[in-house]
């Protein structure tokens, strides 16, 4: 053990980590490093947390934090998967002490949490004893990491952000295409749509980003794929079919940004009870594999009651089908944008009324209040559908201005009271506030 915390922790070794692009999420989360509270970082599997947590790491020694006073510890070590109860955490902290005897503040990483039992109750043991003194930082790849059976025993200690695969941005940033605004940005148009293409069809796994081979992007994603059905769900919730959900995740890959129809769904995969099919969906999105949109409403109920949408976290999960949307890149598109606008906004809805369907609806009064459609290629055959459901959305939630984001068209125009820009995807994405 002592042998694994010298190789973890390299910083020890007046080492810096070579944590790759600079993660957007971590301009969030420096401001939080003066507070007490636990910092909780959840995402997808292989989505970059352990690397954001040796970039905070380097950031911490760049601002002169002593290295012997930052502990890393990766909990799926084999030594902690055989030992999984919360006396290892005992353990290996004292074994930390006893080798360092750091003196001040302490900075504590502990990467997948969730693979030790209890850890809950050992984190609130030693954060109130040691409140101001350590700061901790946790990440895990469930969105229940702050579940209720965890959120009494840790409530106001613990801050939770979202980490997703790259962005388009972070993606760019990899590739070394720089711009400091949108208009720097067209002079390097060529390049951002070559690299956009890539990201309709591979999406933002980072671990693709570097890799050339098509067959190898391929069998990175699909090991992924697997590893989420067969580590981080069916172990956890004890299924005994496997293949159901299996099943259910192809599925909503095939019907990605298509309304849910949970009897067809259950008929498709054989299952008599609708509340099982619920409780695998609800499987899926706490590994991060997807995200479920509600139909917007200002009351509860009919949310509850309206169809639900289904999109995946990543464009390249959704190319892994055999019979893929290559052709149908209109919905790759959907799906990249629904991927930016919840990093932007974490809670995104959509709206059908009368058969017109608004794409996206952001609604919170207190911030943004929004609407946003979706369309590939806007031309004559396309404009009356989305026009049509862009103002649909916006009378709905009372703005009289919406957004078309297209794959690289742009144009300004009103109808019937309604402030319409079309913009490409690339320039909408690049322009935070756009």
């Amino acid at each position: 053990m002592e042998r694994y915390l010298y190789d973890q922790n390299i910083h020890w070794q007046e080492k810096f980590y070579t944590a790759g692009v600079e993660r957007e999420l971590l301009s969030e989360i420096k401001p939080l490093l003066a507070i007490d509270q636990i910092i909780a970082v959840s995402g997808i599997r292989r989505c970059g947390k352990s690397f954001l947590l040796k970039q905070l790491i380097n950031y911490l020694v760049s601002e002169n934090v002593p290295r012997e006073n930052i502990l890393f510890l990766n909990l799926e070590f084999p030594s902690f998967v055989s030992d999984s109860t919360n006396e290892i955490l005992t353990k290996v902290f004292e074994l930390y002490l006893r080798l360092k005897n750091p003196e001040g503040k302490l900075y504590v990483f502990l990467d997948e949490i969730q693979t030790v039992e209890n850890w809950e109750t050992w984190l609130k043991y030693y954060y109130d004893l040691k409140k101001g003194d350590i700061k901790f930082f946790i990440t895990g790849s469930n969105s229940r990491l702050l579940a209720s059976e965890f959120a009494s025993k840790l409530s106001g200690r613990i801050i939770e952000k979202t980490l997703f695969p790259f962005s388009f941005r972070e993606v760019l940033a990899f590739h070394q295409v720089s711009y400091q605004n949108t208009q720097e940005a067209f002079l390097h148009k060529e390049r951002i749509l070559h690299y956009f293409e890539q990201y309709l069809e591979y999406g933002g796994m980072p671990e693709l980003l570097p890799v050339e081979l098509v067959e190898t992007k391929r069998e990175l994603l699909l090991s992924y794929f697997n590893t989420i059905i067969y580590k981080d769900i069916i172990p956890r919730f004890s299924l005994r079919n496997d293949k159901t959900i299996f099943q259910l995740a192809l599925y909503l890959l095939a019907n990605t940004a298509s309304l849910l129809n949970i009897k067809k769904v259950s008929d498709y995969l054989g299952i008599s009870k609708r509340e099982q099919t619920r409780q695998y969906l609800d499987y899926l999105q706490q590994a991060y594999f997807n995200f479920i949109l509600t139909r917007f409403d200002f009351t509860q109920k009919p949310q509850l009651l309206a169809q639900k949408k289904s999109f995946a976290v990543d464009t390249g999960f959704v190319n892994l089908l055999p019979l893929r949307f290559s052709q149908n890149k209109g919905k790759l598109l959907e799906n990249a944008v629904f991927e930016e606008l919840i990093r932007r906004y974490k809670v995104v809805y959509y709206y059908r009324d009368n058969g017109n369907e608004c794409d996206f609806i952001i609604y919170d009064q207190l911030s943004d209040i929004a609407a946003f459609q979706v369309c590939y290629d806007f031309n004559e055959n396309t404009q009356e559908r989305e026009i049509k459901g862009l103002m649909t959305g916006c009378r709905k939630i009372g703005v009289e201005s919406g957004v078309i984001i297209t794959y690289d068209q742009n144009d300004t125009f009103s109808a019937d009271g309604i402030d319409i820009r079309i913009i490409p995807y690339w320039k909408w994405v690049l322009d935070r506030n756009a």
